[in-house]
């Protein structure tokens, strides 16, 4: 523990007193000193590391002068360091070892743990394909799956909760990456048999059953009303789709569903499916901070989701 301590008291400083003017020290000047002790040499180091050999020159003075200790002799013919510079060479061994394993463990960690945030529509209808075939070529990734209502998702996303999720399309904030990924119509659904066809000003006073705040399907849906000056008055607040599907099966109401959601229970006789004349269709979209984009886990999740978006359903 206490070599622990100390290892990184000299990575960091004393917050408190500071060490030779500053309470931290800039990681990029010992790694400058590092690679010219190593190599005993500015030439080969600047060659190393690619910089020119005055930018390393003064890297390793300014870490001389955050310590206030020359750390190389430069009046020999030969490369020397200084008894300073050998115990800093020594500490920068170990940070330098320390901050590669790390790297490694995090490696390892992220490729075999995936975290996904989902809408229940796709998490039930998409990602069980999806998650097949990424099963087949990295069976060792670990996956979990939550889900929730779309503004609940990419808020779990900004807060790096979840690597990436699939959600209804939102507005999403600049360090969002969305790529799209489904767009598919919406239906109405409804006990009774209102036709093939409908248009929304027909629904404007029928109980229609809606996700609650927070979902990209209720958020358009409300859109495309108000867009026609319409509002809908009849309209009752549900939170999960079984839920909703079950009260348009007891013939509470009305809902808008994407079609490969509810493709089955028409199939089964369980409603009545109507085409809405508006043609109102619903995107999906594959996100991820900004930050994360070089990921591993988010690239093996775009390959494998990308390689499947001509066989979903729309």
């Amino acid at each position: 523990m206490k070599a622990t301590i100390s290892l990184f008291s000299f990575l960091i400083g004393d917050p408190q007193k500071g060490w030779g003017g500053s309470s931290t020290m800039n990681v990029n000047h010992l790694k400058a000193f590092f690679e010219v002790a190593k190599a005993k040499s500015f030439t080969l180091a600047s060659k190393q590391l690619n910089v020119s050999q005055p930018t390393l020159s003064m890297q390793v003075k300014s870490l001389e002068k955050r310590f206030a200790v020359p750390l190389i002799k430069r009046n020999k013919k030969t490369f020397e360091l200084t008894e300073e510079g050998t115990i800093v060479f020594g500490y920068a061994e170990r940070i330098f070892s320390l901050l590669q394993e790390l790297k490694k463990e995090l490696e390892g960690f992220e490729t075999n743990n995936m975290i996904i945030g989902s809408t229940p529509y796709i998490s039930n209808h998409i990602l069980p394909d999806v998650l097949l075939a990424m099963q087949e070529t990295y069976s060792n990734v670990k996956v979990q799956i939550f889900t929730g209502l779309s503004q609940e998702v990419l808020d779990k996303i900004v807060d790096n909760d979840y690597h990436l999720a699939v959600i209804g399309r939102l507005s999403y904030p600049d360090n969002i990456v969305s790529i799209p990924i489904l767009k598919t119509k919406l239906l109405f659904i409804s006990k009774e048999d209102l036709g093939e066809r409908v248009s929304i000003h027909d629904l404007a006073n029928y109980p229609i059953i809606l996700p609650e705040r927070g979902s990209a399907t209720r958020n358009y849906v409300i859109q495309e009303f108000t867009k026609r000056n319409l509002a809908i008055t009849n309209s009752i607040n549900c939170e999960t789709p079984p839920a909703i599907r079950h009260m348009v099966e007891l013939g509470m109401g009305g809902a808008f569903f994407p079609f490969f959601s509810i493709q089955k229970d028409v199939q089964q006789g369980l409603f009545h499916m109507a085409e809405i004349e508006e043609d109102l269709s619903v995107n999906y979209d594959l996100i991820f901070l900004r930050d994360r984009r070089n990921s591993k886990v988010v690239k093996i999740f775009t390959a494998t989701i990308k390689k499947l978006q001509h066989s979903f359903s729309t």
